[in-house]
């Protein structure tokens, strides 16, 4: 099963959802963490002990780690360091950025789903849910996915322009580089799942984008916009 989730330009792109035990490990590594962060800081504050107030300070301390999660989610788009490790990251489901009242919805029900039912309640939601969503989800309009491993530096440079190369476009600097890694993103699944459907709206979008008029095949004209792109950003123009 895959969720398709619509980007800034209105191109859907299918993902992978996290599965149950993908989460359950990305948990398990960021109590982990959040264990061993406690664990040093006590030793720390357990040599300080005949200077301060342990109490106080232990209190603070368990405060500031309860937070993990939701500055984690939001300061990282959607990551902490148990899903960085596993590949999940946490996204909108109708495609708009991660925001903090969406990260503090998943926090405030991680009471519930997580803490309090020891996990149960956020298992059963997951695999009933159409989403693969737990409460915190079901709040805050999110999911979680699973993204593919890393791309190689072969891959990320099938784009790049040879030094002859000469700038068709010159309108592709006009392009950010959140708009090219969304154009990426779109032709790493065209390539993967074929479906070349998705080439016709994204090369409207980026003529909207840039003003370009041009009557180009679509996926010649993405792949020259990326070369363009890369040659510009280079300033070798």
């Amino acid at each position: 099963m895959n969720i398709s989730i619509n980007t800034a330009h209105n191109v859907a792109i299918n993902y992978t959802p996290a599965g149950v035990i993908d989460r359950v490990l990305a948990t398990i590594i960021d109590f982990a963490f959040l264990f061993g962060l406690l664990f040093m800081s006590a030793i720390v504050l357990g040599a300080l002990s005949t200077f301060i107030d342990m109490d106080w300070l232990m209190f603070i301390l368990v405060f500031l780690l309860s937070l993990y999660h939701l500055i984690c989610e939001y300061a990282f788009n959607g990551r902490s360091l148990g899903k960085f490790t596993m590949r999940l990251q946490v996204v909108k489901l109708n495609g708009k950025k991660l925001t903090f009242w969406d990260c503090m919805l998943r926090w405030i029900f991680r009471l519930i789903d997580i803490t309090i039912s020891s996990g149960a309640v956020a298992l059963i939601s997951i695999i009933v849910s159409k989403h693969t969503q737990r409460l915190g989800d079901l709040a805050a309009g999110t999911t979680v996915i699973r993204h593919e491993r890393s791309v190689t530096l072969k891959q990320m440079s099938q784009y790049d322009a040879p030094e002859e190369y000469e700038v068709v476009f010159q309108q592709a600097a006009l392009l950010s580089d959140k708009d090219i890694k969304i154009i990426k993103d779109v032709l790493r699944e065209v390539n993967r799942n074929k479906n070349y459907n998705l080439l016709a709206p994204l090369a409207k979008k980026i003529k909207e984008v840039t003003g370009i008029e041009t009557d180009m095949v679509p996926l010649d004209f993405v792949k020259t916009i990326l070369k363009d792109y890369t040659r510009l950003a280079n300033g070798n123009d």
